[in-house]
C-alpha cells in the first residue's frame, strides 16, 4: 500500500488494516437491506484525504488516531430507516475494532446537489475514497460545492464555534480534573483549535484549501487581511497540523494544559471578533460585546425559518433558545464566548437561562451537558 492512500508516511500494516476494514464494509453494506437505497458509502475527513493521523504509543507502535468519518448518499428520503439501522449497527462494531470514534452522516443526493458551498462539502468533494456504490454519484452536484472560493464567510464562523466549543469542553475537563486531562483529549482539541484559527482567517482570505499540508503552506507564505498577533497563529499552525498528521500525547501537566488554555482561549475570542467584524460589518471589543451585541448574528437565513426552528425545538426537544428571530447557532455563540472567555468564570445564573435551563446548576462546570446538547443539533 503506498504512501499517501489514508496517511502522508508509509505505513503498510496499517493502511492494510484500515483498507481490510473498509473492504468488509462495503461488502457488508452490499449484502444488507440497506443497498437498495444508497447511492455511495464514501470515506471522508483526514483518511479519506490521505491526510490521517498515524499515532505511536510508547513502543512506537503505529496505529489510527483521528475519527473514522463516512458519508452516506441516500437515493430518497424513503432509504433512512434502513440505512439508520445499519449505520448505527457499524458505528458500534467500528469503534470496537478499530479503537478511534466511527461515524456515519446520512444524506439524500438530492439535499447534496440542491445544496449551498459550505466547508463541510467543499472537503467532502475534493477529498473523499468510494467504499461503495456508484462511481459516477456525483454527477448533478453543482460545481460551486468544489470550488473554495465559494465559501461564505459565516462557514468560517462556524468553524470557529465549533473549535470554541472544543475550548469550553477543555476547560469544563481542567477545572473538574477528569481523565480528558490524560488522556489527550484537552491536548487534542488544543491542536484543533491551533489549525482553526489559521484556517479561519485563510478561508476569510478567500484562500481555503482540501489539504491541512496546502492551508499550512499558504498561511506561512503569508495572506493580505490577518488579526492581531498574526504570527502567533502562523506557528501554531504549523505546530496544529504536525500533530494532526503525527499526533503525539506529550503527557503535559494540569498546569501546563491550563496555560495554554488561557492562551488559546484569549487568542480565540480575539480572532473570533475579527472575523465578525469583518462579516457583520461591526466592532467587538471583547467577548461582552460580542454576546450583547444588539441585532441578529446571522442575517443569512431568514427570521421566519428560524422561528419554525424554535417552534420545532420547543415541540420536539422539549425547549427553546432565545432569539428567535436568529439562527439558533448564535444563542448558542453568544453564551460561549462567556464560557471560554479566560478573564472571567462563567456565571451559571446568567449562563443556564440562555441555554433553555429554568434551574442553574450550582457551578459552571455542570453547564457542559446542557451546552452539549445544543450544539449537537446546531453545530
Amino acid at each position: 500500500m503506498q504512501a499517501g492512500v489514508y496517511f502522508v508516511d508509509d505505513e503498510p500494516a496499517l493502511a492494510e488494516r484500515l483498507a481490510s476494514y473498509l473492504q468488509r464494509l462495503g461488502e457488508s453494506l452490499a449484502a444488507s437491506p440497506a443497498a437498495q437505497g444508497t447511492v455511495a458509502l464514501l470515506l471522508s475527513g483526514g483518511y479519506g484525504r490521505g491526510e490521517g493521523g498515524v499515532f505511536r504509543d510508547a513502543q512506537g507502535v503505529p496505529d489510527l488516531y483521528n475519527d473514522l468519518e463516512f458519508y452516506m448518499l441516500l437515493a430518497d428520503a424513503g432509504a433512512e430507516t434502513a440505512a439508520r439501522k445499519w449505520c448505527a449497527q457499524h458505528e458500534q462494531d467500528g469503534t470496537i475494532e478499530l479503537g478511534i470514534d466511527v461515524e456515519f452522516k446520512r444524506l439524500p443526493i438530492a439535499v447534496l446537489r440542491a445544496g449551498e458551498p459550505s466547508m463541510f462539502y467543499y472537503d467532502l468533494m475534493q477529498g473523499h475514497r468510494l467504499i461503495w456504490g456508484r462511481a459516477d454519484w456525483a454527477e448533478g452536484v453543482p460545481s460551486k460545492l468544489s470550488d473554495a472560493k465559494t465559501i461564505p464567510l459565516h462557514e468560517a464562523t462556524r468553524l470557529m464555534f465549533n473549535r470554541g466549543t472544543g475550548l469550553f469542553f477543555s476547560r469544563c475537563a481542567l477545572a473538574k480534573g477528569d481523565q480528558r486531562v490524560t488522556s489527550g483529549f484537552v491536548e487534542r482539541n488544543h491542536a484543533k483549535v491551533r489549525i482553526a484559527l489559521g484556517d479561519a482567517v485563510l478561508a476569510a482570505n478567500g484562500q481555503y484549501h482540501h489539504f491541512c499540508r496546502e492551508r499550512n503552506r499558504r498561511i506561512v507564505a503569508g495572506l493580505a487581511d490577518t488579526p492581531p498577533h498574526w504570527s502567533k497563529l502562523v506557528a501554531w499552525h504549523t505546530q496544529g497540523t504536525a500533530f494532526k498528521l503525527s499526533p503525539r500525547h506529550l503527557g503535559s501537566s494540569g498546569a501546563e494544559l491550563a496555560k495554554a488554555q488561557a492562551e488559546l482561549a484569549t487568542a480565540w475570542m480575539e480572532t473570533l471578533c475579527w472575523l465578525e467584524g469583518k462579516r457583520l460589518g461591526r466592532t467587538f471589543a471583547d467577548a461582552i460585546s460580542y454576546a450583547d451585541a444588539p441585532g441578529r448574528l446571522f442575517p443569512e437565513t431568514p427570521w421566519w425559518r428560524n422561528v419554525l426552528l424554535r417552534l420545532r425545538d420547543r415541540r420536539s426537544r422539549g425547549g427553546v433558545l432565545p432569539g428567535w428571530t436568529d439562527y439558533p447557532r448564535a444563542a448558542l455563540l453568544r453564551v460561549l464566548v462567556k464560557l471560554v472567555d479566560p478573564k472571567r468564570e462563567p456565571q451559571p445564573n446568567e449562563v443556564a437561562p440562555q441555554l433553555g435551563e429554568s434551574v442553574p446548576p450550582s457551578s459552571w462546570p455542570e453547564l457542559e451537558p446542557a451546552y452539549a446538547r445544543w450544539w449537537a443539533f446546531y453545530n
